[in-house]
């Protein structure tokens, strides 16, 4: 979860809390996300569960000008991982400072939180290339007169979480701008330069746009990787999608969400080697994803139940064992 999300968690949060929050701003409010999902592989005939996320956190104010977050999810590939444990400091309406472990503020999908997905699985290019995070500082500047926009620009570690300790010459330098050009069209442009490894630095530069019009969301971006070194191949990814909500007034079930999404990348490397010390590249690859979304309720709390699938293109020479159908629950607090 980023930093800009931060904001608008209230909205989202029980109405337990927003009335203690009216009664008291400083009172710390709690967040959980759990999706739970099945997968049939229709391509080898696999099953498998998986408890995808089991976030908890807790965030909140402790002046008017200072505010925290401390997020974490328990079961990420199996696995504990934190996601967002930062403090901010806000001097004045528009302007913040945020020192702390966050997402570098890069691309749409990558900030969004896993109960605001429009999708059970993110696109390759948030998978692939986007998924950056580390401890770092972030300024940002807001202004909502006119055009409205947001401009972020942040450094950070690029040694990882457990390593922060470590003096290191080589971080992780990030901005990202978000303009309203007109009421419900958003575009935002993003560059980063990332070294994971010493030798070589890879830029990012990325372009997206989103546009609500009633309850239809279309939303595309695209993204042109390169690195310092000149041997290896650029990368290219992009995605599409519409995604349409039908509002509904049977008791019990709020909305029912159709989408459908294109995604593709080319060979893409994030300087991994093979045993021979040659960088590692993943396979191209080109993908359609339907699913629809039965929404129980979406506000104070978000519950649903998603059912996808996806299937996958590759080359000729390729073996496809990909393609899956997914359903999947949704529990937000």
């Amino acid at each position: 979860m980023s930093a800009e999300l931060l904001l608008a968690m209230p909205a989202d949060s029980s109405a337990t809390d927003s009335a203690q929050a009216q009664r008291n701003p400083y009172i710390p409010k709690f967040t959980a996300t759990v999706l739970g999902r099945y997968e049939f592989n229709t391509q080898t005939i696999g099953h498998h569960f998986e408890l995808r996320h089991t976030r908890i956190g807790v965030y909140g104010q402790v002046h008017p000008s200072f505010s925290y977050m401390a997020l974490v999810d328990l079961t990420f590939g199996g696995k504990f991982s934190p996601v967002a444990i930062f403090a901010q400091y806000k001097p004045i309406r528009c302007l913040s400072f945020l020192i702390g472990y966050d997402k570098m503020p890069f691309s749409n999908e990558n900030l969004l939180s896993p109960y605001q997905y429009y999708f059970s699985d993110k696109s390759f290019l948030t998978q692939k290339l986007t998924a950056w995070s580390d401890v770092g500082g972030v300024v940002t500047f807001e202004w909502d007169k006119v055009v409205p926009f947001t401009i972020k620009a942040g450094v950070f570690n690029s040694a990882g979480f457990s390593r922060q300790g470590q003096f290191q010459k080589h971080l992780n330098y990030v901005a990202r701008g978000t303009f309203e050009l007109f009421k419900g069209f958003k575009l935002s442009l993003n560059y980063a330069a990332v070294m994971p490894d010493a030798s070589v630095r890879m830029h990012h530069m990325d372009a997206g746009i989103a546009y609500d019009w009633k309850q239809l969301h279309l939303e595309t971006e695209y993204i042109y990787k390169f690195y310092g070194n000149q041997k290896l191949t650029p990368v290219h990814a992009l995605y599409g999608f519409a995604y349409y909500r039908i509002l509904l007034e049977k008791k019990g079930l709020s909305s029912l969400a159709l989408g459908l999404r294109y995604d593709a990348i080319t060979p893409n490397s994030n300087l991994l080697t093979d045993e021979a010390d040659h960088y590692i590249y993943d396979n191209p690859c080109q993908r359609l994803t339907a699913g629809v979304t039965l929404f129980f309720v979406e506000k104070p709390v978000r519950a649903g139940i998603r059912i996808d699938y996806e299937k996958f293109f590759f080359h000729k020479h390729i073996r496809n064992e990909h393609d899956r159908l997914i359903c999947e629950l949704i529990v937000h607090l």
